[in-house]
């Protein structure tokens, strides 16, 4: 249809009514816009590079620059009304310059020209700062542009929008405006700037997804009302984010909208500091620990890629572990951008453009909105657990636990494994095909699990070492806990009879408790509960003669006979001290100190001012709430862990104190309180710089003389412990102690056990079973007999996390118990030095240490750190 004069043609969106030459008539599919891309602005425009019907598209394109153009002039008041005349005197186009470059032109330009002189100065002035600004100018001169070839000059406004608005890049501005489009609006498919807008419905949900809950119910909008919904969308736009309508409504709502109308009116949410690039530079904020400001500079380095990259669950190196030398940067993006497409997420740009400080900000901006929508992987503690056999353990003794893997995207091979103890170096530990690792502590206090799979790491998994059991030189038995029952074995390379046994326990005042024997598996049994702290004596005899080896010795210790002064008053950052009185437990022994604070082992010193009293010094470095661990011979003692609270006036906790020394010692306080063993004053603790070590010597520990142990601790005021009896039978958790002997005058043909169960309150039930080994010393007799030994088997509850199914159970509780005996024979003969029995009131055991001991276990009383 050619149609020459349109003049009182009726034309509505629909179209033009078209009569056709048999007198039917039909729709013309054509717009307002197509008839007047006709005119001769509209013919002299046909020239630029548009695909498709051009007449229908160039007043729609006209109408769009226009209306850009003079949104960048209205604060100058200047207009763009024709363009063929407007710009002829170069006062428009250098003003459009100068308000885009935020700067004047140099050389200055004629705001007033009076002639053609004038105008072609004008002209030249604006070209000439427009290529200095990096952008190329194709077949235009000063001459075009004061002779009006709109043709020319509707190019020249396109590269102007182009840079300035949508971004200069070697990439199409339309792929990379696709591409964020695209990315953040996976929903709608967009696949062009043009007919995917008519509608309305996808400016609908873009101004959602700027503003989320502005728009929400873009989904049901009619798509056949693509008028009142653009008109609808765009109002809302620039009343909201102040986006400037520089398309009509109706224009585009048109099957005919020209794709550079489309994108000139899009790139103004895209533009640095539009409603969509802020939108997604939120998102991005979300996703970084430190504040990100844009989409060019920020991203250089391949940080801020990798963080956000890592925090999705892709393998991304940590952001502090990549280099920060710009010769570097490249390769920092090129990890993130492989460790983006293991998300499934495809770069829009290269490594090496993403690092140029130039780079076009659409780019990344898309890259960053794409990763908006990919689902977060589980978190690596969703992927892995950690199964721990016992949430505590002892020094020396192998801790075992289990790493399961829960995903198929990891492998076990790549699971590494490391036990943080207290000093904070982390060890690894090598895992077997089945994920179970053995880690043997060597020093007590918390120690933290953490597993790594590539850079991601999983902490969180604490288990709590108990010191060493305390080892004893023969004839004596490890130490035991006051209300123990203590199981004595005896076995026989004969068939003895029951009442030529007999076992008796002389307790500290030297009172005889005969244990009756029982008839068991291994051969005969005796119990007996110390009721008396201080060192007792265990006579076997066989046929009236005490077996080889006898009388034993074992120092029994009252738990609860240890009091802590001094919790209150800690602040953070200053050096604190407290006291832990353990006169009270009735024997000499070994004492540890333990201070947690968010399940982390602190470093203290431990300070012997007399024997069992000690002066704890620690600087805690918060606020909070601490715990103080005390263990004595190994065991932790009633009432721990004590409380303290660091930053508050109030009372930390109660301090715990026997029954012994209660009034005698309550008034002590490290703050008012002198001593002849130390140099230090109470109140100057602060100027400690070193921890002060104690050492114990088994003549103390088990100077057992009549006269002392009288003084030491009496059944009158022993609180009794009346507890379940824990017996174990697994061959996890071991404590073996042989009993050596010392002077041989008879052999007989038993060997003995014994078996202390530790009976424990509430706040023990997760230390683990005492694990001593001493190695049996060859001793002399007459006659080639076998000479007998005796063992202790003792156990303690466990509380277990880990059955034989491997599930988890915190309320499964068991007990283990591990028995060996050993014998030797003799192979000369051995000479004593007395022919008088040994007895408990007639031979002193420090005597016979002194030729019998062997070196003394080294124990740092400084810190477990």
């Amino acid at each position: 249809m050619d149609v020459k004069d349109i003049k009182g043609a009726k034309v509505t969106h629909a179209g033009l009514l078209k009569h056709n030459t048999d007198g039917s008539t039909e729709t013309q599919k054509i717009t307002h816009a197509g008839l007047v891309a006709r005119s001769p602005e509209g013919t002299a425009a046909k020239g630029m590079n548009i695909r498709g019907n051009e007449d229908l598209w160039v007043e729609i394109q006209a109408n769009t620059f226009r209306n850009w153009v003079n949104e960048h002039l209205r604060p100058t008041g200047m207009q763009v009304i024709d363009w063929a005349s407007d710009f002829c005197d170069g006062t428009c186009l250098c003003a459009l310059v100068e308000n885009l470059q935020t700067r004047p032109l140099k050389p200055s330009w004629n705001r007033r020209p009076a002639n053609q002189h004038h105008y072609l100065e004008n002209a030249t002035t604006a070209l000439n700062a427009i290529e200095k600004d990096h952008i190329k100018l194709v077949n235009i001169g000063n001459v075009d542009i004061v002779n009006g070839n709109v043709k020319l000059i509707l190019g020249l406004i396109w590269s102007l929008i182009v840079r300035y608005q949508i971004g200069r890049s070697k990439f199409p501005p339309r792929k990379l405006m696709l591409a964020w489009l695209q990315a953040a609006l996976p929903e709608c498919k967009i696949t062009n700037l043009t007919t995917d807008w008519n509608s309305g419905v996808n400016l609908a949900a873009l101004l959602d997804y700027c503003q989320p809950g502005l728009f929400p119910h873009w989904r049901s909008l009619d798509p056949k009302q693509s008028v009142q919904n653009c008109t609808t969308t765009m109002n809302l736009a620039q009343s909201e984010f102040g986006v400037p309508k520089v398309l009509e409504p109706a224009y585009l709502a048109s099957p005919w909208l020209d794709e550079l109308s489309g994108m000139t009116y899009l790139s103004y949410f895209m533009k640095p500091g539009g409603p969509g690039y802020n939108a997604t530079l939120r998102w991005v904020n979300t996703q970084t620990k430190d504040s990100v400001k844009n989409f060019t500079t920020d991203w250089n380095d391949g940080r801020v890629m990798c963080e956000i990259i890592k925090g999705l669950g892709g393998p991304a190196p940590a952001p502090e572990k990549l280099s920060t030398d710009p010769f570097h940067y490249e390769n920092n993006i090129r990890k993130a951008v492989e460790a983006g497409q293991r998300l499934g997420v495809q770069p829009i740009l290269t490594a090496k453009d993403m690092a140029n400080p130039e780079v076009e900000h659409l780019g990344i901006m898309a890259y960053a909105a794409h990763l908006q929508w990919v689902p977060p992987r589980p978190p690596l503690s969703d992927m892995i657990n950690v199964l721990m056999e016992s949430n505590s353990g002892r020094v020396g003794e192998p801790t075992h636990f289990r790493i399961d893997v829960l995903s198929r995207e990891i492998s076990l091979s790549s699971v590494k494994t490391f036990i943080v103890p207290p000093s904070g170096q982390p060890q690894p530990v090598r895992l077997n095909p089945h994920g179970e690792g053995v880690y043997i502590p060597e020093k007590y206090g918390m120690h933290e699990i953490v597993v790594e799979v590539g850079d991601d790491s999983l902490g969180g998994h604490f288990f709590r070492v108990l010191p060493r059991f305390i080892q004893v030189a023969p004839p004596g038995m490890a130490p035991c806990a006051l209300g123990s029952l203590v199981e004595v074995l005896v076995n026989a390379t004969g068939a003895p009879k029951t009442e030529d046994i007999l076992v008796t326990a002389v307790s500290p005042t030297g009172i005889s408790h005969n244990c009756p024997l029982k008839k068991v598996e291994e051969g005969h049994s005796a119990i007996f509960k110390p009721d008396e702290a201080g060192i007792w004596e265990i006579a076997i005899t066989y046929q009236g003669r005490h077996i080889q080896g006898g009388p034993f010795t074992c120092a029994v210790f009252d738990a609860s006979g240890v009091s802590v002064h001094g919790l209150d008053g800690a602040m953070p950052l200053r050096a604190h001290s407290f006291e832990v009185d353990a006169r009270g437990v009735g024997v000499t022994g070994e004492l540890h100190v333990d201070i947690v604070h968010d399940k982390r082992s602190l470093v203290c010193s431990v300070e012997k001012i007399v024997e069992n009293k000690y002066r704890v010094t620690f600087m805690p470095r918060q606020n909070g709430k601490y715990r103080v661990y005390v263990y004595f011979n190994g065991y932790d003692v009633k009432g721990s862990p004590f409380i303290m609270r660091v930053g508050t006036k109030g009372r930390s906790g109660k301090t715990r104190s026997s029954p012994l020394h209660e009034s005698k010692h309550r008034a002590e306080s490290p703050s008012m309180h002198y001593t002849s063993t130390t140099n230090t004053r109470h109140n100057d603790y602060r100027n400690t710089t070193s921890a002060a070590t104690s050492s114990l010597s088994r003549r103390d520990l088990l100077n057992h003389n009549t006269a002392e142990r009288q003084r030491s601790y009496s059944p009158a005021i022993s609180p009794k412990i009346d507890t379940p009896d824990y017996r174990t039978t697994s061959s996890y958790y071991k404590r073996e102690s042989e009993i050596r002997s010392s002077e041989v005058r008879t052999h007989s043909p038993l060997t003995i056990k014994t078996s202390i169960p530790y009976e424990s309150n509430a706040r023990t039930l997760n230390a683990s079973p005492r694990h001593t080994s001493i190695s049996p010393v060859q001793r002399h007799s007459p006659s080639n007999a076998y000479i007998s030994t005796a063992t202790h088997r003792i156990g303690s509850p466990v509380t277990t996390t880990l059955n034989k199914n491997g599930l988890n159970r915190s309320d499964y509780e068991t007990s283990r118990t591990v028995e060996k005996s050993s014998t030797y024979k003799s192979t000369s003969n051995y000479v004593a030095d007395s022919n008088i029995r040994a007895s408990p009131s007639l031979y002193t055991t420090a005597e016979r240490l002194r030729r019998t001991a062997s070196p003394e276990p080294r124990i740092d009383h400084s810190s477990n750190v």
